[in-house]
């Protein structure tokens, strides 16, 4: 990430809602859930409408695992907490440290955490958001007589040889959701305008998304929504992600677990991607030998279809499929494949290896030249 454009992403993630903030277990680190941009290389092996079979497809839901959740979701405090006792002070703080941050190539720290430390902050951070943990006393912001704290003159987290207490893990907790605060302040959120679909209609259409094409039931998920407009158009486009709550304990307890991502055209309010998130996913990478048998093996192309037809429910005559031949998806152990249709829109629909998953579907509507 460009040095320069830490304080706005940090700001951007904060204003997200939450689920993307920062948690005391990755600072200093900015982790993306999905690919915001991505390019579909172009599409090589051809495949005419002669197959008309429909194979079974295998869904990344059908191994998903029943999750035993509170019959009440629970609900986050930290806005309403963070809003009450952030002091303008803080605020002049913490936008000083952003500011060194921006000649830095990532923020200091004395010593990693280590995997138990990242642990116990994981469930400690789960209590944060929802029961109301607090710590006793803030991170102290510069050197003194204690063992761990920032020293804001060097921009350096200061740990102790010895295992972080629960305390100054909540601190450290503590500390890394008043910086996203006080930088979400800095951030212009835009704003959805009368032409755009509202959030509670953008977390509906992901709702319906996600359920058709996965099989999961979302009512005992987190589900958080945010509005941004990208690209030289400034398009708007709602960004939707689900996961269980407490994900924290379920982290630390190495349970399996999956998130959900959908972007949403804002002026349409079409699904234009959904995809499943499966972090303990094991991927096979495709060789060279496999990318061959795979282009003789038609069920790939079938697969696709039946999604696109069945899953996703779209109607319109499909008039080809192509698998798209490209090393990063090779590398990322998915065969991707894209749907064309009649009006010239297309889907591309990405597989996992060797087991057909479908890991995303991703929708490209028809352009204009090709409507005429």
């Amino acid at each position: 990430m460009n040095r320069n454009d830490v304080k706005s992403a940090l700001g951007v993630i904060a204003i997200s809602g939450g689920l993307l903030g920062l948690s005391a277990f990755a600072v200093p680190h900015i982790v993306a859930y999905t690919e915001m941009n991505r390019q579909v290389p172009e599409a090589h092996v051809s495949y005419e409408q002669q197959h008309t079979g429909k194979p079974a497809v295998q869904l990344a839901s059908s191994q998903i695992p029943v999750l035993k959740i509170e019959a009440e979701a629970p609900v986050s405090t930290i806005q309403a907490y963070l809003e009450n006792t952030v002091t303008e002070e803080e605020i002049k703080q913490y936008n000083a440290y952003a500011e060194k941050l921006r000649f830095m190539d990532a923020p200091k720290l004395t010593r990693p955490m280590t995997e138990q430390e990242s642990n116990r902050s994981l469930i400690l951070d789960d209590q944060y958001r929802f029961d109301g943990l607090r710590p006793k006393q803030k991170l102290p912001m510069k050197a003194g007589n204690y063992e761990f704290y920032l020293d804001d003159s060097k921009a350096t987290l200061v740990f102790p040889k010895r295992a972080l207490t629960d305390e100054e893990l909540l601190q450290f907790i503590d500390w890394n959701y008043r910086l996203n605060y006080v930088l979400s302040l800095n951030y212009a959120k835009p704003q959805p305008d009368q032409k755009d679909i509202s959030e509670a209609e953008a977390l509906g259409k992901a709702r319906e998304s996600v359920t058709r094409l996965f099989g999961v039931d979302l009512s005992k998920m987190e589900g958080k929504a945010s509005y941004n407009k990208s690209g030289p158009e400034q398009k708007g486009v709602w960004f939707v992600h689900f996961q269980p709550y407490r994900v924290g304990a379920l982290q630390t307890q190495g349970k399996p677990y999956f998130m959900y991502n959908v972007f949403i055209d804002s002026l349409s309010g079409t699904v234009i991607d959904s995809t499943i998130v499966e972090l303990a996913y094991k991927r096979t990478p495709i060789t060279a030998e496999m990318n061959g048998r795979i282009r003789q093996d038609s069920s790939w192309l079938q697969a696709a279809r039946t999604i696109v037809a069945d899953k996703q429910g779209d109607t319109r005559e499909i008039v080809g499929t192509t698998i798209i031949k490209d090393s990063i998806y090779d590398k990322r152990g998915v065969v991707a494949v894209l749907v064309k249709l009649k009006d010239g829109s297309s889907y591309t629909a990405e597989l996992r290896y060797p087991e057909k998953k479908l890991r995303c579907l991703i929708y490209t509507p028809a352009s204009p030249a090709s409507k005429s």
